[in-house]
């Protein structure tokens, strides 16, 4: 599930992102943080939340079936975490956190 979690973050800012792509890994109170950031069009306001809804699509855009997202937050959520979508100057950036075992990191 991790696997799908990180290829669909990496698939989704390939196809609808713009280089250069830019994946972070790191720790922050208690959670693993992985951000995938690009230097696209980022996603409008009003859809920031939408996006992690199954089979929704931004307006005008049919690539892809608008599940991949719905299954990261998905899996992070499985994992004790969660997904959301980032502002962040010149593109988007997601990021996706995962709880941590007790003795790991």
């Amino acid at each position: 599930l991790l696997r799908r979690l990180v290829r669909n973050l990496l698939e989704n800012a390939r196809r609808h992102g713009a280089p250069p792509i830019c994946v972070r890994v790191g720790a922050r109170e208690g959670e693993a943080v992985l951000e995938v950031s690009d230097s696209g069009p980022g996603v409008p306001a009003a859809e920031r939340e939408n996006i992690f809804e199954p089979f929704h699509q931004l307006r005008g855009d049919s690539r892809g079936s608008g599940l991949g997202l719905a299954l990261v937050r998905r899996i992070a959520r499985l994992h004790g975490g969660d997904a959301r979508y980032v502002t962040a100057d010149g593109g988007g950036r997601f990021e996706a956190t995962l709880a941590v075992a007790r003795g790991s990191a």
